[in-house]
């Protein structure tokens, strides 16, 4: 059974490039909160850091979590490379790792939320809410049901499935409908700035073809701003 501990000791689990997106939300933030010095932003399950470097080379101050120690260390080591200053928690993503509530500008995530069961995920979503200013803005990935992977593996719960094999076996990964997804960020909390869910159709792959994919997965793209 594996765990993002032990995963994160294989240096071919490890991400190292940034996503593209991560550039645009701090661009955007730096638009929105123009009278701040620094804006504070949190890494949720910051993996091996390739996202933190960005947002402190940026001009953020950058508080990071994983609740793998081996994706800290991975992450501290590269900020402190970097000169970079940051604030660390180890911890699991439904647990408020801070000291103080409201004080963040950005909130984000990049394909972690959906490793784990439903509960937890909407603790998830209080905790990054609790976090963040009014007008703060959170920016996440979220995996869809029309991905190639849903219904493989046990499911634990309606739309939760455990994989047998790879090597994310044993990993809950839970995948959400457009209704499913919007409940997640009710009106009366947050505002919908976009809601995108990127389609990728494979039209022919071979067996267990997730262990080498070297594209994008089916997943829901949400920015919302906190009311």
């Amino acid at each position: 059974m594996a765990d993002w501990n032990t995963l994160f000791y294989d240096q071919k689990n490890i991400e190292l490039a940034p996503e593209p997106e991560v550039v645009k939300f701090i661009e955007l933030l730096a638009k929105e909160f123009p009278n701040q010095q620094e804006r504070r932003v949190w890494d949720l399950g910051c993996g091996g850091g390739r996202h933190s470097v960005v947002m402190g080379k940026m001009g953020c101050e950058v508080f990071i979590s994983d609740n793998s120690s081996k994706a800290i260390e991975l992450t501290t080591k590269k900020l402190e490379e970097n000169h970079i200053d940051y604030v660390e928690a180890l911890t699991s993503m439904e647990n408020y790792p801070w000291s103080k509530k409201e004080f963040l500008h950005g909130v984000f995530s990049w394909a972690v939320l959906q490793h784990n069961t439903l509960d937890k995920i909407i603790e998830a979503i209080d905790c990054i809410y609790d976090s963040l200013i009014a007008g703060g803005y959170f920016l996440g990935t979220i995996k869809s049901t029309k991905a190639d992977l849903y219904g493989k593996g046990e499911e634990i719960e309606k739309d939760t499935f455990v994989l047998e094999v790879g090597i994310e076996e044993g990993v809950p990964h839970h995948y959400f409908d457009e209704d499913g997804i919007k409940q997640l960020f009710p009106d009366d909390k947050w505002e919908m700035i976009i809601l995108a869910e990127q389609v990728v159709n494979y039209i022919e792959k071979t067996e267990e073809f997730w262990s080498f994919n070297p594209f994008r997965y089916t997943t829901w793209c949400v920015l919302v701003k906190k009311r």
